[in-house]
């Protein structure tokens, strides 16, 4: 879909300039056509827009029954295009930024119990198959190192030490880090790569590469050979997710979170859960520190004689 010239010139500059990740400029482009498309229907031009026009476009946003979260995400898109169109005179105020962003419900996050996390990578029965190997491989190494799905998605095979214990993934900012893998998941990584190699013998002479055309040998691969994706990760997170009724509704980011809770309620110190998940501000992972009724139930019946 064409978009506003300025609009396209904005994601140019915060893609070339300021250096956002791909991921986010897509996230920007969706909210500038969302934006763009509410100015065509309303007749109206962006660097005419007052205060009063912005709270319309949010009560127009909630009207759809857009989530708070993806409203406030949209309101900080258009913020940062209207510094830009006021930092190169394209108009003089910036009506965002008298719009406050909205009052987001408190929750918690959502993880799993370990046995639950234990259920769901052993949902690939068939281990000795490649897909299912590495759909095994995947979740237990998602659950196991607490990555970004991003960051698992990224993952090249030099990135992995020879004996499958750690990796080096690049994060947010591209800071690099050390992760580790548990036993289970060095179990099924070596059963997943036997299979692997296999399938890049009927590649051989192939170049695997990712959108952008840089050179890979990514770990966990798609049927052609090539980098499975982000996407491609979470369609197979769904694909499993649906056969498990107790396990719907889970996102790569779930195993993140389950990493975190985990390792917390288990006595980690918080710093050190900072700084494997990569989090810049530990208020970031204080999230984690929340313990639910259930969790608290569960630790009960564990460690209490009678329960």
């Amino acid at each position: 879909m064409k978009m506003n010239e300025t609009f396209e010139k904005y994601l140019d500059y915060i893609a070339g300039i300021k250096h956002f990740s791909k991921q986010t400029v897509i996230s920007y482009r969706n909210d500038l056509l969302l934006f763009d498309s509410w100015l065509t229907d309303s007749e109206l031009k962006f660097t005419e827009l007052g205060v009063s026009d912005i709270r319309i476009f949010v009560a127009d946003l909630r009207e759809k029954k857009f989530a708070p979260a993806s409203i406030n995400r949209m309101l900080a898109t258009v913020r940062g295009l209207y510094r830009y169109a006021v930092r190169f005179n394209l108009c003089q105020t910036n009506p965002a930024l008298a719009v406050k962003n909205l009052k987001l419900p408190k929750k918690l996050p959502r993880f799993l119990f370990p046995e639950q996390a234990k259920e769901f990578y052993n949902l690939p029965v068939n281990k000795g198959l490649l897909w299912e190997a590495r759909d095994a491989a995947l979740f237990s190494v998602l659950y196991s190192t607490g990555c970004r799905v991003s960051e698992i998605a990224s993952l090249d095979m030099k990135n992995i030490d020879s004996k499958l214990n750690s990796a080096i993934v690049l994060g947010k900012g591209s800071k690099e880090r050390k992760v580790f893998f548990a036993d289970f998941a060095k179990e099924y990584l070596q059963i997943y790569l036997a299979e692997r190699n296999e399938l890049l013998k009927k590649h051989t002479g192939e170049i695997q590469r990712d959108k952008t055309g840089r050179k890979r040998d990514a770990l966990f691969i798609n049927q052609r050979g090539m980098p499975l994706s982000v996407q491609g990760i979470q369609y197979i997170i769904d694909r499993y997710a649906a056969v498990s009724p107790d396990l719907k509704k889970i996102s790569p980011h779930v195993f993140r979170h389950s990493f975190a809770s985990t390792l917390i309620s288990r006595g980690a110190d918080i710093r050190v859960v900072q700084e494997m998940l990569g989090h810049e501000n530990i208020s970031t992972t204080q999230k984690y520190t929340h313990v639910t009724p259930e969790l608290l139930q569960m630790l009960y019946h564990r460690a209490h004689p009678h329960g």
